[in-house]
């Protein structure tokens, strides 16, 4: 994940005052920015799952291979993580 001030890009991003609030609140302002960023890994890791899920998977139902689903998921995840 991109730390700030490491391997990382500075980029504007408007969010709502009551959202950057609880950020603050929760995190401190010194660590907004690595708050966010892991919320954004975060979020790109779980639409990639889906997007998996939907390609290779199929939708979810009752005859799933839970444990199959979930090494696949992990599989997935390392290949984000590279």
């Amino acid at each position: 994940m991109g730390v700030p001030g490491g391997d990382s890009k500075i980029t504007a991003v408007r969010l709502p005052l009551a959202i950057v609030q609880k950020i603050d609140a929760l995190v401190g302002k010194g660590r907004r920015s690595r708050f966010i960023a892991a919320a954004v890994e975060r979020e790109l890791k779980r639409r990639a799952r889906l997007a998996h899920i939907s390609t290779s998977e199929g939708f979810i139902d009752d005859e799933v291979d839970t444990l199959a689903l979930v090494n696949s998921m992990r599989a997935a995840d390392e290949r984000i993580d590279g």
